[in-house]
């Protein structure tokens, strides 16, 4: 039987090593998914812990501009988190690309965003073996020093992913370690490449994902990719004009360029997630985390101190994805090993 929202936070929460004599804050914006901020409360008081839910009147991000960031609630907010060991994250649009997320992760604490509905959140949940395997896929990407990815539609993108200090993102979906970030629920890996290396073609087929419009390409489009930042946009076909149009409606050259680069692990996620649910209730996680998958995005990239609310991630099927030469993805299907 399929276990409460409640339910499924205590479970969460005791993959987060949440303790009695801890506290957990709560960042949440008025009037916004009240039900995920009484479940985070009943399951804190469940595990013996104490709770404190913020609220701040907004902090989500519009997918259009224009887009001026309010600030003024941000020092209260993080005053507030500081006093806390765990903080939950249930803001609509999530605070991923944030000051507030870098800054509450670099004091030591750790953080958790929730966003997708109750039943995608209990059959996508983590463990330990999931977290095996991400950091399997790390470790490959961490020894390695070319990314390829490479696809039967003509895909042919390469990027620099050499060096100590290469930024890589595990997300196995919870946090139990001091200082981590995750997104519950995930299964993918990903790298920050080398700023301005990208170069390339990457070409979409219907089929491919497209977030946090969270739907499908409809129509073939090939993007151009050169010093890591794309120049072209070419198709005849809708998907490829709202590419466009979304890109330049931001009036921002920073919008153009390419960020993180991964792939999916989680072997539970289903493509099909947009038809099956009202892809407006979800935030694209299991997209994103399907096993075998290419995803790539744009745009924000705190490693290259680029900041901009356009974001897309783009999941896509069938890819190839090679490090020095050796496939970790073949053909949309991963490689054991």
């Amino acid at each position: 039987m399929p276990r409460t929202l409640t339910e499924n936070f205590v479970e969460q929460f005791r993959l987060c090593n949440v303790q009695p004599n801890e506290t957990i804050g709560i960042i949440a914006e008025l009037g916004q998914k009240q039900g995920y901020v009484d479940a985070a409360v009943a399951a804190a008081r469940q595990l013996g812990a104490s709770a404190l839910v913020l609220h701040a009147s907004s902090l989500s991000n519009p997918m259009l501009p224009p887009y001026a960031p309010d600030g003024r609630e941000v020092p209260a907010l993080l005053a507030a988190a500081g006093e806390c060991d765990f903080v939950v994250d249930v803001t609509v649009g999530g605070l991923i690309h944030s000051d507030v997320r870098t800054r509450i992760t670099g004091n030591g604490k750790r953080m958790l965003f929730v966003a997708e509905p109750n039943d995608v959140l209990e059959r996508l949940m983590g463990g330990p073996e999931l977290r095996a395997v991400v950091e399997s896929g790390g470790r490959k990407l961490k020894a390695g020093s070319t990314l390829r990815v490479s696809s039967a539609a003509g895909t042919d993108l390469t990027a620099d992913i050499s060096g100590e200090n290469l930024p890589i993102t595990h997300q196995w979906g919870y946090v139990d370690e001091p200082g981590r970030w995750d997104h519950w629920p995930s299964g993918f890996v990903a790298c920050f490449p080398k700023d301005r290396t990208a170069e390339g073609r990457i070409v979409l087929q219907p089929g491919d994902a497209l977030i946090p419009w969270q739907r499908y390409v409809r129509e073939p489009v090939t993007i151009e990719v050169s010093k890591g930042f794309i120049t072209a946009v070419v198709g005849d076909g809708a998907d490829a004009h709202l590419l466009r149009d979304y890109f330049d409606s931001w009036q921002d050259p920073e919008v153009w360029a390419l960020s993180h680069m991964g792939w999916g692990l989680l072997p539970q996620a289903r493509w099909s997630a947009f038809d099956v649910y009202d892809p407006r209730s979800l935030y694209g996680q299991e997209l994103r985390s399907t096993a075998g998958n290419f995803m790539w995005s744009t745009g924000s990239n705190r490693f290259a101190d680029r900041e901009t609310p356009a974001h897309l991630d783009v999941p896509m099927r069938g890819c190839t994805v090679e490090i020095d030469g050796v496939a970790v993805v073949r053909d949309g299907t991963l490689v054991e090993g």
